[in-house]
């Protein structure tokens, strides 16, 4: 098994210089300095090579650099960077294409280039539809770093300090079948009624949307069942309540489906995109149905960098190469792989408490104690690092509990480039 000395000579003048200059507030908890990647593996600049379970941060699905997006980005490049509002043919192509992968009410598409302002865009055009200025968010969610998005989430860490948040954000709890007591369907009987119950005694009964991830991604891909998505869905049509997905870090075939919220059987009334949108420059959109952006006025919501020509290209070249790759598809094959794996590892490994997630949308859970579930966020930290000084590149460690492993390789992955991961993370397990 490979071991590298992390960061060599050369990462380390990067480190030193970035400790000097770059603000603190920029978490570099790794230290691996990439030089470049292709496809499924990252070199750093001292010339060592990692297979990637990061997909950058769930943004490479198409792989990094595949050659039609880098093509379609060149060629762009030589022509127009900017124009910021005025009407260009990308711009056209780009929502055209990406409204026709979506159902029918969902047609209209606002372009922005990251995915919190995607999310805030959402919250402003469901307060402007609705006439309401009350929203339902669950506990432990991410929804990005803008005060809105800070607001609606319910991650302690990510607004320590910024107080006080935005007003009108109320809170429910979202379903962990590995921590809350009870079965499947327990936990989301007492889930749907404590909705009821926010909507009873913590509205003024100005409540006009609520906001959910498709899957907790912060949190650790907690991922709900469809019985409770099918639940929030009846909720939001009983009170007239419109439904926000939050789809920044599962869409483009991510969780096996083209979006996610496909594998729930339900269609929401706002679906915020981002991150795979354009395998990796700076795009995000906010996608809703014609009667709720009809209340928009002119000029009322726009991003400098917004469907720019750059992203345009690389948006329509990601869409084009997830669907001849048949990308979705082949996430779902590849997590059932990941997944046999990593439940094995779980038998045998007396630190793993848990694995779930959607197609390559995983998560490993590591505790002290696998009766009492105490997290062991402790052994994580240490693993990471062994897995990159092995040639694994996994995240930093996340969950509210900082115990949670992210696996989210980019979707273009091998079975033999998988398995030799895998391998690693086993091997690594067995030291310890």
């Amino acid at each position: 098994m490979r071991s590298y000395k992390i960061p060599g000579p050369k990462g380390a003048a990067v480190l030193d210089v970035q400790e000097a200059y770059l603000s603190p507030s920029i978490s570099t908890p790794m230290p691996l300095v990439w030089a470049s990647a292709k496809d499924c593996v990252i070199t750093d600049v001292d010339g060592n090579q990692y297979i990637d379970f990061t997909s950058g941060v769930l943004v490479t699905n198409t792989g990094h650099c595949h050659p039609k997006i880098v093509k379609a980005v060149q060629d762009q490049a030589a022509l127009l960077l900017n124009c910021y509002d005025s009407a260009h043919p990308l711009r056209s192509q780009f929502v055209e294409k990406l409204a026709s992968l979506l159902p029918e009410d969902l047609k209209r598409v606002l372009m922005l280039s990251s995915g919190s302002e995607a999310v805030d865009a959402a919250l402003k055009i469901a307060r402007i539809s609705s006439g309401k200025h009350e929203v339902i968010g669950f506990e432990n969610a991410f929804h990005g770093r803008t005060y809105g998005g800070m607001s609606a989430g319910g991650m302690f860490n990510t607004k320590a300090g910024f107080g006080p948040m935005v007003s009108g954000f109320l809170r429910a709890p979202f379903p962990d079948y590995y921590r809350m007591d009870g079965t499947e369907e327990e936990i989301d009987v007492k889930c749907l009624a404590a909705l009821e119950t926010v909507l009873k005694t913590q509205s003024t009964g100005e409540v006009g949307a609520v906001i959910t991830e498709a899957y907790q991604g912060g949190a650790g891909s907690i991922v709900a069942t469809p019985r409770f998505m099918r639940g929030l869905r009846e909720f939001c049509n009983r009170y007239g309540i419109l439904l926000i997905f939050d789809e920044v870090q599962a869409s483009f075939g991510r969780t096996g489906r083209m979006f996610a919220f496909e594998n729930f059987g339900i269609v929401p009334d706002i679906v915020v995109l981002g991150k795979g949108i354009s395998s990796g420059l700076p795009t995000a959109a906010v996608v809703a149905r014609h009667s709720i952006m009809e209340g928009l006025k002119r000029g009322s919501l726009s991003s400098t960098y917004g469907a720019n020509p750059l992203s345009c290209a690389a948006g329509i070249a990601s869409i084009e190469v997830i669907q001849e790759e048949r990308l979705p598809e082949r996430a779902d094959k590849l997590g059932q792989l990941f997944k046999r794996r990593l439940y094995e590892m779980m038998e045998r490994h007396r630190f793993i408490g848990d694995v779930r997630g959607m197609g390559l949308a995983l998560a490993v859970e590591f505790v002290k104690d696998k009766q009492t579930k105490e997290p062991h966020p402790e052994f994580v930290h240490l693993f990471v690092h062994q897995l990159l000084k092995a040639g694994l590149s996994v995240m930093a460690p996340i969950g509210r509990f900082g115990n949670v492993l992210r696996v989210a390789p980019p979707l273009t992955m091998s079975e033999e480039m998988a398995d030799e991961g895998l391998d690693i993370i086993e091997r690594v397990l067995q030291q310890n």
